[in-house]
């Protein structure tokens, strides 16, 4: 029995070592991504306490998602985010480029300017990303959710779900946001059926260095076809009857009535670190 067993064991083992082998060189190495955002007036930074040709932020927050990393021979690779417990879970990270300085009533000091996770592959030529959150954590209870769902400023609190993106400037005496989010939702807090307008716009940046490149939320793009100078203050929350929505919805990509991704979106682009 002790030699029969003994030569089961070795059976086993010259089975088992060649495979183990087999499947630990076919695993890759997953290796650190970090992507940085920052906003912009036509290309200039602008931050709540630096105005940009007489313009000040008022808010910048965005929640990112589908993380996606392009390989030069067309390869994908999804990232995984890195939960932090504050601005990161495993599919959503919220990015938060206001300081709560100057214009930035509605803001905080916490800030957080990158995305972080890891993914399994090689040299990096082009990323993508959704603006959102994925409809199945979108109806979530940030009263209860965990990081970084559960600011209460990105919800609605009511069928609507988060708010994927705040935007915001002013002047002396003008001003203009966007709250993005789905709309046309159906059915009831806690049992919602779903929206006819998802409103999610989906950010490709080809020739995308990671190490070298930031993400430019250009909110002089977004708000260009707002008069700033009329002392009319505008905004868009995403509603069906508001004619301000279109030109914002366009310059993200959106069509308004549909809330479909129609094209890249013109308010975001890639820039080199000076």
């Amino acid at each position: 029995m002790a030699a029969g067993h003994q030569t089961l064991l070795a059976v086993k083992k010259t089975v088992l070592l060649p495979l183990l082998f087999l499947l630990l060189s076919c695993t890759k190495e997953s290796s650190d991504i970090s992507i940085s955002f920052f906003v912009a007036w036509h290309g200039q930074p602008l931050r709540c306490d630096a105005p940009a040709d007489g313009v000040s932020l008022t808010d910048a927050r965005l929640y990112v998602s589908r993380l996606v990393v392009h390989g030069t021979g067309g390869d994908e690779w999804p990232v995984t985010l890195e939960p932090d417990g504050a601005w990161q879970n495993e599919s959503v990270g919220l990015v938060d480029l206001e300081s709560g300085a100057g214009d930035c009533l509605n803001g905080s000091s916490a800030v957080n300017a990158s995305i972080r996770g890891r993914y399994a592959g090689g040299e990096i030529s082009s990323v993508s990303f959704d603006i959102g959150v994925p409809e199945s954590m979108n109806h979530n209870d940030p009263m209860t959710a965990g990081a970084p769902l559960n600011y209460t400023e990105m919800h609605w609190h009511w069928a609507s779900g988060y708010k994927f993106l705040r935007a915001g400037v002013a002047t002396d005496a003008d001003s203009v946001f966007l709250h993005l989010g789905s709309s046309r939702c159906e059915g009831t807090i806690g049992d919602i059926q779903g929206c006819r307008s998802a409103n999610r716009p989906r950010v490709m940046l080809a020739d995308f260095d990671p190490d070298r490149d930031r993400v430019v939320i250009d909110l002089g793009v977004l708000f260009d076809s707002i008069d700033l100078s009329n002392g009319a203050r505008s905004s868009c929350m995403s509603g069906p009857a508001e004619a301000q929505c279109t030109s914002m919805f366009d310059a993200l990509g959106l069509a308004f009535e549909s809330g479909d991704r129609i094209a890249q979106p013109r308010a975001i682009s890639a820039a080199r670190e000076q």
